[in-house]
C-alpha cells in the first residue's frame, strides 16, 4: 500500500514540477495575450478531460467484476473507448468556430488539435484503467512521468510555431503516451466481452464533479476582459491552482477515511474538522510565503511581463482556499453517498454566474469566485449537520 502510493505521489510531484516548466517556456514565448488565449484553450481542454476521466473509475470497477475475462471486457472497452473518442473528435472539428466565437479565440483550427488530444485521451483512460485494475501502479506512475517529460520537450521544439505548436506538443505526448501502454498492456486479437454501457454512465454520474470547478474561471476570461487582461489573470490563476490541486492530492488519501467512517456521524465529523484544519494551515503558509518570496517566484516563472497581476494574487488565492473548502465537502457528501445533487447544483450555478453577470473587472471577477463559493459552502456545513 505505501509502496504503490509512494509510486502515485513521486508521479503527481514530478508531473507539476514538469508542468510549471512547462507554463515557465509558454508564458515567455506567448507573451501575455497569447497566454491568455491559450489558458482558455487549455482550460477547456482539461474540463473536457475530467469529464472523460469520469469513466476511469467505472471503468476500473467493471474489470475488477470480470477478473477470469478482464481481458474480454479491455477489448470491449477499446472498441467503446475508440467509438465515443471519434465521436467527441468530429464534435470537436464540427463545433470549432462556434467554439471560437464563443471564447472568442482567434482560431477555430486550435479547437481542431484539441479535439484530437480529446480522442487520444479517451483511449488513454482505459489503458490506464486497466493498469489500475492489475495495482501495478509503478507502470501507472511511470506513464504519467513519461507523458510529461514527452510534452515538456515537444513544447520547447513547437513553442515558436506560437499557439497551434504548444497545442500540437499535447498530441505527440498522450499519442507516445498511449502507444507505449499499448506496448505494455498488449491484448491484442482477444475478442470482446460485452458490458452493460448504462452501469458504466450511472457509475459515472456518482463520481465526483470536483474536477470540473478547478479551471471554471479560467474558461471565460477571453470572454469577459481584454486580451492582456486575460493572460494576467491567466498567470495568477495558475499560481492558485498549485493550492486547489495540493488539498485534492491530500484528498486522494482522505477520501477512503470518509468512506471507512461513513456509518459513523462521530468519527466522520470529527475528521472533517482535521482535515479543514489542516487545508487552513496550508491556506496560511501560502499566504505567507507571498509575502517573503511570492513576487520573486512570480516573475521567475512568468517573467516582468505578468508583474502587475501579482496585486491579484493574495485575493485570488483567498478566493480559491473558499473554493477548495466547499470541495472537500464534495469528498465527503460523495463517500456518504448523499445530497449528491447539490454539488451539481453548485456546479450549474457556477458556470451560469461567467456567463450571465457582466464583471466590470477582475477584482469582482474573483469576488464572484468568493462569494458564490462561500453560500455553497454554508449550504454543505447545513447539510451534512441535517443529514
Amino acid at each position: 500500500m505505501i509502496k504503490n502510493l509512494s509510486f502515485v505521489s513521486f508521479a503527481f510531484l514530478y508531473a507539476n514540477a514538469v508542468g510549471y516548466a512547462f507554463h515557465f517556456f509558454v508564458s515567455r514565448h506567448l507573451g501575455v495575450h497569447g497566454y491568455g488565449e491559450f489558458m482558455v484553450i487549455y482550460a477547456l481542454m482539461l474540463s473536457v478531460g475530467n469529464f472523460i476521466n469520469l469513466l476511469s473509475t467505472p471503468v476500473v470497477k467493471e474489470l475488477l467484476r470480470h477478473g477470469q475475462e478482464i481481458k474480454k471486457v479491455l477489448s470491449y472497452l477499446r472498441l467503446l473507448g475508440l467509438l465515443l473518442g471519434v465521436s467527441i473528435l468530429i464534435l470537436g472539428i464540427v463545433f470549432s468556430e462556434l467554439l471560437r466565437e464563443f471564447f472568442r479565440i482567434s482560431k477555430a483550427q486550435y479547437f481542431w488539435v484539441v479535439a484530437g488530444v480529446w480522442f487520444l485521451q479517451q483511449m488513454l483512460m482505459i489503458e490506464r484503467a486497466y493498469l489500475q485494475s492489475l495495482e501495478r501502479f509503478s507502470l501507472l506512475a511511470i506513464s504519467v512521468v513519461f507523458e510529461q517529460s514527452i510534452r515538456l520537450l515537444s513544447v520547447i521544439l513547437f513553442v515558436n510555431l506560437g499557439i497551434i505548436g504548444v497545442l500540437f506538443s499535447f498530441i505527440v505526448s498522450t499519442f507516445s503516451t498511449l502507444s507505449m501502454l499499448f506496448g505494455i498492456n498488449r491484448v491484442f486479437f482477444t475478442k470482446p466481452k460485452k458490458i452493460s454501457l448504462l452501469s458504466l454512465i450511472k457509475a459515472s454520474l456518482f463520481t465526483s464533479p470536483v474536477g470540473f470547478f478547478v479551471y471554471a474561471d479560467d474558461l471565460f476570461i477571453r470572454r469577459i476582459f481584454e486580451p492582456s487582461v486575460a493572460g494576467l489573470y491567466a498567470s495568477v490563476s495558475l499560481v492558485g491552482k498549485v493550492f486547489i490541486w495540493l488539498i485534492l492530492t491530500f484528498m486522494t488519501v482522505f477520501f477512503p477515511k470518509f468512506v471507512m467512517y461513513s456509518q459513523k456521524e462521530e468519527l466522520v465529523i470529527s475528521f472533517l474538522k482535521k482535515v479543514l484544519l489542516l487545508v487552513f494551515s496550508v491556506f496560511i503558509l501560502f499566504e505567507v510565503s507571498l509575502i517573503f518570496v511570492g513576487k520573486y517566484l512570480f516573475v521567475l516563472l512568468f517573467s516582468e511581463k505578468f508583474l502587475p497581476a501579482f496585486t491579484y494574487l493574495p485575493f485570488y488565492l483567498f478566493a480559491v482556499f473558499i473554493l477548495t473548502l466547499t470541495l472537500v465537502f464534495i469528498y465527503l457528501l460523495t463517500a456518504l453517498g448523499t445530497k449528491l445533487w447539490l454539488p451539481y447544483l453548485h456546479l450549474f450555478t457556477y458556470y451560469t454566474g461567467f456567463l450571465v453577470i457582466p464583471f466590470g473587472s477582475v477584482w469582482w471577477y474573483m469576488f464572484y469566485i468568493f462569494f458564490l463559493n462561500l453560500c455553497f459552502l454554508l449550504l454543505y456545513a447545513l447539510s451534512i449537520r441535517s443529514r
